[in-house]
């Protein structure tokens, strides 16, 4: 039998709270209205699940309401199955297996009594379903895996490499020079934080288009260029850059024959 958790909220401000669940450093927010409370993700597990909403709603002093799912991966979304009462918010392209009981395409905005919520979806990038969260009145976005602080950022087969950036941008675009972003995995990060890691996601797709048209394999490419990653990151996000970029028919340039030589 797995021990209780110990769970420690954070105040981002005085009605957005973060605690962090293990494994892997998931972040899961609070935000509170005065009348309604929201969850944001759900933690790994339904016994994790049931504790993180016994304790948001003690320290929330109003009804938990509804569970916000910034992607779909199993360390967000695992909890769910313990929320039977709450309304789940997710995009509309996660899996069903997710347990969403109300989808949006593009935007959706839900009023806790005092306290806006906007939830918007950017395009693919992480996942095909990453949603962020903006909190105007207390300017904070909880970004899920857009941004990671403290480890790289995740890719898997459902990334958009070439998306990812763009959909920072619409991100960033929204934010302010004292906007706080709450990662899906870390401490909260300030705006010049994003800006760096937009830069190092976007390098890794322009980097490998210049690799691919050097006649530069895949797997030569880690040692190829002084990368910001990993090598286990590498070894995951490159080839997956190589196959975006080569669906876009990016090739090796030829080079012109030298004559008179």
């Amino acid at each position: 039998m797995l021990a209780a958790m110990t769970l420690t909220w954070t105040p981002v401000t005085s009605r957005v709270h973060v605690t962090t669940v293990e494994p892997h450093r998931v972040n899961v927010g609070l935000i509170v209205g005065d009348r309604a409370a929201m969850l944001v993700d759900s933690g790994n597990s339904a016994g994790q699940g049931a504790e993180l909403l016994a304790s948001a709603a003690a320290l929330a002093g109003v009804p938990v309401t509804h569970v916000a799912l910034t992607h779909g991966h199993h360390d967000h979304v695992g909890g769910v199955a313990a929320m039977p009462a709450l309304e789940v918010l997710a995009h509309e392209h996660i899996d069903a297996s997710a347990g969403a009981t109300r989808t949006f395409s593009m935007a959706l905005a839900v009023d806790l009594g005092g306290q806006r919520v906007e939830l918007l979806h950017f395009g693919e990038a992480h996942t095909r379903a990453d949603i962020v969260l903006f909190v105007p009145d207390e300017n904070v976005v909880f970004a899920g895996d857009l941004l990671e602080e403290g480890a790289d950022p995740q890719v898997d087969s459902s990334t958009s490499l070439a998306n990812w950036p763009t959909v920072l941008d619409g991100v960033l675009g929204a934010s302010n020079a004292g906007t706080r972003f709450v990662p899906g995995h870390g401490s909260v990060v300030d705006r010049d934080f994003a800006f760096v890691q937009r830069a190092e996601v976007a390098m890794l797709y322009s980097s490998s288009e210049m690799l691919i048209e050097q006649g530069i394999r895949a797997e030569e490419a880690a040692t190829a260029v002084e990368w910001p990653f990993t090598p286990e990151t590498l070894a995951v996000a490159l080839p997956k850059a190589y196959a975006e970029l080569a669906a876009k028919g990016v090739e090796p340039k030829r080079q012109l024959p030298i004559f008179g030589v």
